[in-house]
Parts: structure tokens; C-alpha cells; sequence
């Protein structure tokens, strides 16, 4: 019939489902529709808030607190991005309260974008799935007894106590994922200078972990005790502002970590930590044997190269037996380094002794593959040239070298060109590609450059 409302319809379910795709604001709007929409929006099962002062429909603390009030059911998601500047810190433990009493909690994420650090003790949600905080000071209550359905774990930039932040872990038996970014870590007055400080993982079911070490006004060492799952580990380390000394101390808590997770398929490591390797008298190998890893990923601020570095990078290779695939993904140089503290040119490799003159390279005989390197300007591409004639020189399984970039210039990438096209392959079936921002791709051949 022509004019029906076939939207209202609809069962009751069907348009709750189509509400939680909206704004909220939105959502409490279509209560002016018609009156069977008048308390739909109530049945929302969670909602995303945008806290913003200045700018967005929900400027104020007390918007968020009667929308979640108004709320009849279980709340089982609530994100929140938050501007507290001008709404009291506290109004986040008020939410907090609020969604506890109602129960049933299976998402939670905030942010406080202004970086506050607003105090905030978390409630014992019992149906805990997800968690993730940014830019917030954590504390747990006396009687925490952790989140039995906790299966994911991220704090970004956060303060807590390694107490808090130990029982957290150790109360979520089930957690799948932990990313930590602790940005400090919280002690009484009396336990400040104690050392040794350490943080164990006992997660039988862990299968991604992510773990910044330094940084901190206290050092805190990573302990591996149960991780019999993981499959992919995040190592970042801190170093624009630390002195030699912690240097070394970074780069030897990141050796006895990565030997605690030597059965991972995928690794990560920032720079950072290849630099701190470097500070370190390393073994041949490492003293770690990644036998089941398939994919390495170097990034952060490009670093140029000296014999401590390249010595790195041969340890990391021949630790690694059966590599397949190197990832780079390289940011713009970090200008803050104290003079002495990052990698340069005192000390370089001549070209002459990147061909390998020794056993142990069975990835570079055998398994590597393929090799990604992703920057945006390909003038920073001169602090990796010399990675890229080692694997060249090297590799004599590689079958491809893409190097992704958002730098159209032709000169930059000519002179590139002449320089890889001078370079001797172990391997006659390896490409080196460029593939602009516009998907453009450039291929070298060896003998001319043709467009694909």
C-alpha cells in the first residue's frame, strides 16, 4: 500500500540493529519519529561518545552520564573518546560506576586524547572481553579478583603500578593479546629504588604480545613463564633521551626476552632495540634459535649503519634458519638523540664486506624470499642501501625486493636505479619493484628499468 512505514514494521530487534549503526546522538533523535520509536533507542546495547569541549554533540560529562543511565538493558560496549579539558577528570570514574551497576560489560576503550591522565579504578566487570586505555592513571580495587572472560588487553600510555598492572595479568587467564605501553609505573615511596623489577606472563592462551621495554622512570624487566601459544610478539625499546648505560640495559633485558619467545612465527622489533643490541657483546647467533619463525619486521626512524649494527643484523639472520619474509617499515629520523647515541657513518661497512664470508646464513641460502620496504620519501632510502646489497649479494632464494613509497621523484629514483643496477645477485629470479602512492609500479631488470 502506497505511504506504509514498512521500516516501523519491522521487528523490534531489526531496528535496534539499525540504531547501534548510528551516531548516538542520532539514535536518541529517531524517538521523534513516531511513537512505537519513542524509548527504542533504550535498548541499545552499548554506544561510542565522542567528549569534546569545542566541537561534536556531546560536549559535556552529564550528556554521557544520562545516556547511559537512560539505557534499559546490560551495557555490553561503550567506547569513549575523551577531551577533559574542561569536564572534571573524575567524570570517568562516574561513567565507569554507572555502566558497572548495570552489569553485562563485554567491550570497554577509552581515551583521554588530551592526555590527562585521569585517575580511574577499574570496576570488576565479570563479562570483561576487551579492554583497551589510553592516556589514563589505573588502579584496581582491593578486592580485585581479576576478568575471567578477558580475552584482550591494551594500555597505551598509561600509569599503573606493577602490583596492579601484574595482577591484572594474572587475574585474566584467558587473554589471547596484551599490548603494553606503560608511559610510568606507579611505586610507593619505600619500593622506588628495589631491584630487581620484573613482570611475569603466565598466559597459557597468549597469542599476540606486545611489550615496550625502557623509557620508564623505573626499569621494569619482562619475565616469560607460560606463553606456549604465542605466535606473533611486538619488541619496541625507548631510546631518544637515554644515556650508553641504559643502552646496554635495554638491550640485554631485550635479548633474555626474545629468548623467553623464540618459538614465535612472526616477530617485530623496532630500531630502537637493534641499537641496543648493538651496545651488547651478542653472541654469533644471538645465543637464540627462532626455528619456527616465518616473518621478520624492522621499522621506526631509519638508522644509518656501522660495523655494531651490521653485526646485528648478521646475528639476527643466521638466528633465524628459516626466514621467509623481511619487512622494513621506516619512519622520518628522529632529531632529538643525544650526540654519540645513534648509529652513523664513524665507523661504515665498505661495500666489499657485505658479501658474507662465513657459515650459518641458512635463510640467506635457502628460504628468503621476499623483502618489503615501506617509507614515504625515497631519499631516506640511502640509510637502508646497505641491507639492500647485503640481501641482494646474499640471498639466493630471493624472489622480490617492493620497496612502497609516496616520493614522486624522478631524479631521486634514477640515481637509486644506477646505483642497484651495479649490484652482483645471488639470486638470477630476484626483482627489486617501486610502488609509488599511486600504485605505480617501476621494476628493475638489471639491464633497464621497464613500468608494470
Amino acid at each position: 500500500m502506497a505511504g506504509a512505514d514498512r521500516i516501523s514494521a519491522l521487528p523490534e530487534k531489526t531496528k535496534v540493529s539499525i540504531l547501534s549503526r548510528l551516531p548516538i546522538t542520532d539514535a536518541v533523535r529517531s524517538s521523534v519519529l513516531s511513537h512505537s520509536w519513542r524509548h527504542l533507542w533504550t535498548l541499545l546495547p552499548g554506544f561510542r561518545a565522542d567528549l569534546n569541549s569545542h566541537r561534536g554533540p556531546i560536549r559535556s560529562a552529564e550528556h554521557v552520564s544520562r545516556i547511559i543511565s537512560s539505557l534499559r538493558g546490560p551495557i555490553r560496549h561503550f567506547y569513549l573518546w575523551a577531551d577533559l579539558l574542561h569536564n572534571p577528570p573524575s567524570c570517568l570514574q562516574h561513567f565507569l560506576d554507572l555502566i558497572f551497576q548495570k552489569d553485562g560489560l563485554w567491550v570497554l576503550s577509552v581515551c583521554c586524547c588530551d592526555g590527562t591522565m585521569a585517575p580511574v579504578q577499574l570496576p570488576s566487570f565479570r563479562s570483561l572481553k576487551y579492554l583497551r586505555l589510553d592516556f589514563i592513571s589505573i588502579s584496581l580495587p582491593s578486592d580485585f579478583a581479576g576478568f575471567e572472560q578477558l580475552t584482550s588487553l591494551k594500555l597505551q600510555s598509561v600509569c599503573i603500578s606493577l602490583p596492579d598492572l601484574q595482577s591484572l595479568i594474572d587475574g585474566s587467564k584467558k587473554l589471547t593479546s596484551i599490548e603494553l605501553y606503560i608511559e610510568h609505573y606507579l611505586f610507593p615511596d619505600d619500593t622506588a629504588n628495589e631491584q630487581p623489577l620484573s613482570l611475569t606472563f603466565n598466559c597459557p592462551f597468549l597469542k599476540y604480545l606486545r611489550f615496550h621495554i625502557g623509557e620508564e622512570e623505573v626499569d621494569v624487566e619482562p619475565r616469560i613463564l607460560s606463553v606456549r601459544c604465542l605466535e606473533s610478539a611486538y619488541v619496541t625499546a625507548g631510546t631518544h633521551y637515554s644515556p650508553s648505560e641504559e643502552l646496554v640495559w635495554i638491550g640485554a633485558a631485550a635479548l633474555k626476552f626474545m629468548a623467553d619467545i623464540a618459538h614465535v612465527s612472526h616477530l617485530s622489533l623496532n630500531f630502537d632495540i637493534l641499537l641496543c643490541l648493538s651496545r651488547v657483546d651478542v653472541p654469533h647467533t644471538l645465543g637464540i634459535h627462532f626455528r619456527q619463525l616465518k616473518c621478520l619486521k624492522l621499522y621506526g626512524e631509519m638508522c644509518c649503519t656501522d660495523r655494531r649494527m651490521f653485526k646485528v643484523l648478521c646475528c639476527l639472520l643466521r638466528s633465524m634458519p628459516f626466514l621467509e619474509i623481511l619487512e622494513l617499515q621506516c619512519n622520518e629520523p628522529f632529531l632529538g638523540y643525544e650526540e654519540g647515541e645513534r648509529p652513523n657513518e664513524s665507523d661504515p661497512i665498505p661495500p666489499n664486506e657485505y658479501k658474507k664470508k662465513e657459515d650459518g646464513y641458512l635463510c640467506l641460502d635457502q628460504t628468503l624470499r621476499r623483502v618489503t620496504i615501506s617509507m614515504k620519501k625515497l631519499r631516506g632510502l640511502k640509510d637502508l642501501m646497505w641491507m639492500i646489497h647485503f640481501i641482494l649479494l646474499n640471498a639466493n632464494a630471493l624472489e622480490l625486493i617492493k620497496i612502497t613509497h609516496s616520493d614522486d621523484r624522478f631524479k631521486v629514483r634514477s640515481r637509486i636505479f644506477e646505483e642497484l643496477c651495479k649490484v652482483e645477485k645471488a639470486s638470477t629470479d630476484a626483482h627489486v619493484v617501486f610502488e609509488d602512492i599511486n600504485n605505480v609500479a617501476v621494476m628493475i631488470n638489471w639491464y633497464n628499468s621497464s613500468r608494470t
